[in-house]
């Protein structure tokens, strides 16, 4: 037997491409004595597959399979509920359904429009020229908080000067 023609099927056959055919080729290949060298390594494992056998079965196989499976069937309990269960199960889906009754109309009572004590119209600015003084005192109010908060800033930057100077 060509030695390159058997390399090339125990390629296929680790790709697992071979056929039955194949591989029945390459377990008597490996039966013999002559291996090359290079092939060695692979004649145990086409050994043990040839001696695997099959298991064997009988006739009667089909019958005693059935047979146990027939018989390892348990037989269905049947449950009989009391009426202590049954008054259990009712009152269990009675608080069910008063807790989403309890849900829905507490959602409905926050979805109504609260009606407010603050009469929020005379708060309304009537003219431009009040409308001017609140802009302009809400901008000279953000604009102090602001220079304050910078004159702030730049005092700690003083102090973080006066502790970076040790650090040289």
């Amino acid at each position: 037997m060509d030695y390159k023609v058997m390399e090339r099927l125990l390629d296929k056959y680790f790709e697992g491409e071979t056929s039955l055919k194949d591989e029945s080729r390459l377990r008597e290949f490996f039966q013999r004595e002559e291996v090359p060298e290079s092939m060695q390594l692979y004649q145990p494992l086409f050994r043990h597959l040839s001696q695997e056998q099959k298991p064997k079965l009988g006739a009667d196989f089909d019958r005693k399979l059935l047979q146990q499976l027939e018989g390892a069937q348990p037989q269905a309990k049947v449950r009989r509920l009391t009426a202590r269960s049954w008054v259990l199960r009712i009152a269990a889906v009675l608080v069910i359904g008063i807790g989403l009754w309890w849900a829905y109309t507490a959602q409905k009572a926050l979805q109504k429009p609260q009606q407010a004590g603050i009469d929020w119209s005379k708060y309304e600015v009537q003219s431009p020229e009040d409308a001017f003084r609140l802009t302009s005192t809400a901008l000279l109010k953000a604009s102090s908080e602001l220079n304050q908060g910078a004159s702030t800033a730049a005092h700690e930057m003083d102090k973080l000067k006066k502790v970076g100077k040790f650090f040289k």
